[in-house]
Formats: structure tokens, C-alpha cells, sequence
């Protein structure tokens, strides 16, 4: 019963600490920015993990791995059904944003934007 316990506690533990984004779909779209369009669209497995414990946010976009510390958080004010992540690397800084009900997520980087469409499968992992 002790070990059963525990891993009740260890398992809801985990999930307060990653989740991961099973991307469906990206949509690049390149400086000059045009609403709504995309220089770039596909559906290869790609995947965000947030760890807000850690925080830290690791994306891959394809064949890409890009790794970063979170240094700001908080509710969008413009938009409050989404949550903002101010994200950190070697290379700068960029702005991460998620739609409250994890379907939607944006890295607004200087030159690019990644418009993300998440699927159902957002879980912890272990």
C-alpha cells in the first residue's frame, strides 16, 4: 500500500512539473509578417515540453532542438485566454505563448513567427 502511494504521489508530482505538446501542425511565417499566411506549413512530429518547475521549455520543430530558460511568465494582457513565457537561450530572447486550452502555441521570434497546432495527446511524461 506504501508503494502504491507513493506512486500516486510521484505520478501527480510529475505532471505539475512537464507537460508536452504533441504538435499537429506549424505554420512558419517569415519577416515581412503577413497575418495569417505562412512561408512555411507542415505536419512532422514536433513537440514542445514545459517544465515551469525547471523552467525550462525544449521545442523541436522538425529535425530542430532548440532549448531555453524561462526568465518571465504570466497572463497575456492584450488576451487573457492566452498565458505569455518570455524564453531564453545563447542566441536571444523569444516570446512563447499558450491558448488556455493548450490548442495553440506561438514562438514570436524577431524575424520568424511559429504558429503551433496542438492535438489532444498533451500529457506529462515521466
Amino acid at each position: 500500500m506504501k508503494k502504491i502511494m507513493l506512486l500516486f504521489l510521484l505520478s501527480g508530482g510529475m505532471y505539475a512539473q512537464e507537460q508536452v505538446f504533441n504538435v499537429q501542425r506549424y505554420c512558419i511565417d517569415e519577416q515581412p509578417f503577413k497575418k495569417g499566411e505562412c512561408n512555411v506549413t507542415g505536419n512532422e512530429y514536433s513537440f514542445v515540453f514545459l517544465d515551469t518547475q525547471k523552467r525550462s521549455v525544449v521545442f523541436f520543430l522538425t529535425a530542430t532542438k532548440m532549448k531555453y530558460k524561462i526568465v518571465d511568465s504570466g497572463v497575456f494582457a492584450p488576451d487573457k485566454n492566452y498565458a505569455f513565457y518570455t524564453l531564453e537561450n545563447e542566441k536571444g530572447q523569444v516570446e512563447m505563448r499558450i491558448n488556455k486550452q493548450n490548442t495553440k502555441i506561438e514562438f514570436l521570434y524577431p524575424n520568424t513567427h511559429v504558429y503551433l497546432t496542438v492535438g489532444k495527446s498533451t500529457k506529462a511524461v515521466n
